[in-house]
């Protein structure tokens, strides 16, 4: 794990980040209330290990490696917020201020088990972006299995599951919305071919190809 030092840096940058322009040592400092000297100190580290590209007098940049890790953070703070409001009962604001405290405490382990124990959420209250999506198809996670989350192309034709997730953000909400299929949803499978996947939801038909099947994670409840 990193320590906490690093994972406030990128939790940092990542918000900066996504203004899209070189992140300057300025506004690192300003947004961590540190020194601009010791925000230096530590991005010449964190380029070091590879987390950011940096050019003196040009700004910082977050490489790849950066932004994974970055957004690892985010979702974990993200899936802490769920727990704490629709488990815990605590108000939007409250719930945000203790994941915060608590984000840099939880090891990987426990982040797991809290995803496949909501469900993998895609969506946290209150929050205008969606959770980042777990990097893991649900048969290579343990807690998944657990849980007996599989991939919509798993189930056999006549049984019924439960929509508990989409595996990409870019599947395309919106069309899969306009078929009857949203997290919570659930549904019959009627014919699976291989190619295709024919659904029954409400008494409606609905048709997704395989590859988007294979994206969609399910609960089998019969």
């Amino acid at each position: 794990m990193l320590s906490q030092s690093v994972e406030r840096y990128l939790d940092a940058l990542y918000g900066l980040h996504l203004e899209g322009e070189p992140i300057r040592t300025t506004a690192i400092a300003k947004s961590l209330d540190l020194s601009p000297a010791s925000v230096t100190e530590m991005v010449q580290r964190l380029a070091t290990e590879g987390y950011l590209d940096y050019e003196r007098y040009h700004g910082v940049r977050l490489t790849p490696k950066g932004i994974a890790a970055a957004t690892d953070v985010l979702r974990r703070r993200r899936l802490l917020q769920v727990f704490l409001i629709n488990v815990l009962g605590l108000d939007m604001d409250l719930a945000r201020e203790e994941a915060q405290r608590i984000e840099y405490a939880i090891s990987p382990e426990v982040e797991d088990r809290l995803c496949a124990l909501l469900g993998n959420p895609q969506t946290s209250p209150g929050e205008e972006d969606d959770i980042p999506l777990c990097p893991r198809a649900p048969e290579d996670c343990p807690h998944c299995q657990q849980q007996a989350l599989v991939p919509m192309t798993a189930m056999a034709v006549g049984h019924r599951g439960i929509i508990r997730a989409l595996l990409e953000a870019d599947m395309g909400s919106v069309a899969l919305s306009r078929l009857g299929l949203d997290i919570g949803v659930e549904f019959q499978v009627l014919r699976s071919t291989g190619t295709s996947v024919v659904l029954s939801i409400d008494g409606n038909r609905a048709r997704l190809g395989w590859d988007v099947a294979q994206r969609v994670v399910v609960k089998q409840i019969d």
